[in-house]
């Protein structure tokens, strides 16, 4: 099985919304976990439960891969990201995160 995945959420055969999820090495716990990317759905789909779903997929993926855990971040502006993660149980752990870029790279997206 491949440790990169995309998973979908469609509606009547059109794609409304998509988690992305990975296997990541945490060196500071000594264990692998499933980090999730990304988790998006379209305007007009949200509070259906499809992120839900979708969040129940990438856990699937964890529990098919054998670890305990899938971690993701979010920006602490986006506060209907953070209100329907912790409505499904997710706990926020403080931590800072920093980019550092190449001479010939393009700068990093500002997430504030």
């Amino acid at each position: 099985m491949p440790r990169l995945h995309c998973l979908v959420a469609e509606v009547r055969g059109e794609v409304v919304g998509y988690a992305t999820c990975a296997l990541e090495m945490s060196t500071w716990a000594g264990r692998e976990y499933l980090h999730m990317d990304c988790l998006f759905l379209r305007d007009g789909y949200r509070g259906a439960g499809l992120g839900a779903q979708l969040v129940d997929a990438v856990l699937a993926v964890a529990r098919h891969f054998g670890v305990a855990a899938a971690e993701w971040q979010t920006p602490p502006w986006n506060a209907g990201a953070v209100r329907f993660y912790e409505r499904l149980g997710g706990r926020a752990r403080p931590k800072v995160r920093f980019t550092l870029t190449t001479s010939d790279a393009t700068p990093p997206v500002r997430d504030e």
